[in-house]
């Protein structure tokens, strides 16, 4: 077509010479040199406007070329973890923003609720009136409750294909039907394949001094904690205590107590109203945990543990979570989960290299959980004024490899290196921005997920006696309507946190008298009518299986 208008202007042009060349008069003003000038400037005008539209079209957003969403405006996204900040935060989500700006024009300002506050502040930042937009949430942690309250944006499959394509093509299709509510999805779940284990990690040099050969279930800790009492004043032998560990130690009792009965009790509903039932039971009688047959025996042994020393008398109101007491060197030994351990046993051998430290199998026995996708993910806040570009940012962070791996390792040549495929080695930085330790679990991805060369020497043999033994209980993917029975799980949430956590740490002088107390607490709260309810789901859930 081009071509075509040039051949017609230089034929134009050359008969404007010809009659120039004719004329008698010479005029300026002639006819042909009238066609000449309107031959050249239709020829400049139509070069100058297709130069023009070629760099608009340049300019333009591909997005708005394609038909797809409006990036033209820049939007912060405020995105709420939980956890401490690590000092290397801010780096790190300068290079995330980078690439976040580039692609959707998008950056996020990321805000934390320390494990020592979260449970009180998640619930209230729905209400604060603040701007936000982005959280993390899983199944334990109020996923249900802020899903059926509208605290959430529901994502819905047309939505997930139009901003998050990347996720919609690659999210497990169990993971979406897992975080339906009510037959409304309201998270992006985990796109990882996770079994949560726990793991004990000691002080190998202090074993050794006393004669302590293996720290892997409850009653070899209790050996090695009673020499560190009676050698070690200066250690705390287990530091429990924050909001982030106070069960901790009662769930290891609790979970093998149950195991090693006959009714494979186990928890149901959310983890306030301290409800359990019998895997075997197929009517679902729903009881609560202090009306088990083994609730007594385990608060007793709490009792002991704590009268022995093995935690400090201020545990109710200790602040910091026991693996950060064991790096700093107060205590003699920690209990985390399996990746947690990962970071802290990179970090705390090359701080402390004389400790000698050793990681056990801390199932005890117990199979460890083959958890659903809910376990951990993200939301969107259902007053979020930017909707449809957290859920663009959110693609980006699961499925953009450069952008996920800044999320859950740091940055490259800083805080770890690649080494081979699949894993990386950390580098000394990572104290800074430890691996897997950014709350980023919400995002993990079995497509880019790398493990650390070099950590912890026994691991792969227990990940393969995990992955062997892992299992999924009967109400995993149980998920409790609790619309209708909110305000006593308010009220019975005021119990957990005061009686239910000091009986879990021990602090009882009759665990008989105490645990009938606050049975009747929680049924003046209505603890009743929630497990009534939560028995109705129960087998409503069993019959849909």
């Amino acid at each position: 077509m081009l071509k075509r208008k040039r051949k017609v202007m230089a034929l134009l042009l050359t008969l404007a010479m010809l009659i120039t060349m004719l004329s008698a008069c010479g005029s300026k003003d002639s006819v042909g040199q009238k066609a000449a000038d309107e031959a050249a400037g239709q020829e400049a005008n139509q070069t100058q406007g297709e130069t023009e539209s070629e760099q608009a079209a340049a300019e333009e957003p591909a997005a708005e070329e394609s038909g797809g969403p409006d990036i033209s405006e820049e939007v912060t996204l405020v995105m709420y973890l939980i956890g401490d900040r690590p000092v290397d935060n801010d780096e790190v989500f300068a290079k995330i923003n980078e690439r976040l700006k580039a692609e959707i024009n998008a950056t996020i300002d990321v805000k934390f609720m320390s494990w020592g506050e979260y449970e009180q502040k998640y619930p209230l930042i729905f209400a604060s009136g603040e701007d936000w937009d982005i959280i993390y949430t899983a199944d334990w942690c109020f996923y249900n409750a802020q899903a059926t309250k509208q605290g959430f944006y529901e994502i819905t499959q047309e939505a997930l294909e139009t901003y998050a394509p990347m996720t919609a093509e690659t999210m497990y299709p169990e993971a979406w039907e897992q975080a339906k509510v009510s037959g409304k999805v309201y998270m992006l779940p985990m796109n990882y394949k996770e079994i949560t284990a726990y793991v004990y990690m000691a002080r190998g040099d202090l074993m050794d001094k006393y004669g302590i050969t293996s720290v892997s279930s409850l009653d070899e800790a209790e050996s090695y904690m009673d020499a560190i009492v009676a050698n070690e004043p200066s250690l705390i032998p287990i530091d429990v205590g924050s909001d982030y560990d106070k069960l901790f130690i009662f769930d290891r009792m609790w979970k093998k107590a149950n195991w090693e009965s006959s009714e494979k009790v186990d928890d149901i509903g959310p983890w306030q109203v301290m409800a359990s039932v019998g895997e075997a039971d197929d009517g679902a009688a729903v009881l609560g945990n202090y009306d088990q047959p083994a609730f007594q025996d385990v608060i007793t042994r709490l009792k002991d543990w704590k009268d022995r020393g093995f935690w400090s008398k201020n545990a109710v109101v200790n602040t910091q979570n026991n693996t950060e007491s064991f790096q700093a060197g107060r205590s003699a030994l920690a209990l985390m989960n399996a990746n947690t351990a990962k970071s802290v046993y990179a970090s705390v051998t090359a701080e402390h290299p004389e400790w000698d430290v050793r990681v056990f199998d801390a199932q005890d026995g117990v199979p460890p959980v083959l958890n659903s996708y809910l376990a951990n993910g993200m939301s969107i806040f259902s007053k979020s004024k930017n909707p449809e570009r957290a859920l663009m940012a959110l693609d980006y962070l699961r499925n953009d490899e450069e952008v996920n791996s800044l999320f859950c390792y740091g940055i490259e040549g800083k805080h770890w290196e690649a080494s081979g495929d699949g894993a990386l080695v950390s580098l000394p930085d990572s104290t800074n921005y430890a691996y897997d330790g950014n709350c980023n679990w919400g995002v993990r991805n079995d497509a880019y997920w790398r493990v650390i060369e070099g950590g912890i020497p026994n691991l792969t043999e227990m990940n393969k006696n995990w992955q062997d033994t892992a299992r999924s209980g009967r109400y995993q993917t149980f998920v409790f309507n609790d619309e209708s029975v909110k305000n006593e799980i308010a009220a019975m949430g005021e119990i957990f946190d005061t009686d239910y956590k000091l009986l879990g740490l021990g602090f009882t002088d009759n665990p008989e008298a105490d645990i009938a107390k606050m049975k009747e607490k929680m049924e003046a709260a209505g603890a009743q009518k929630v497990y009534e309810e939560l028995q109705k789901q129960a087998l409503e859930f069993l019959a849909a299986q």
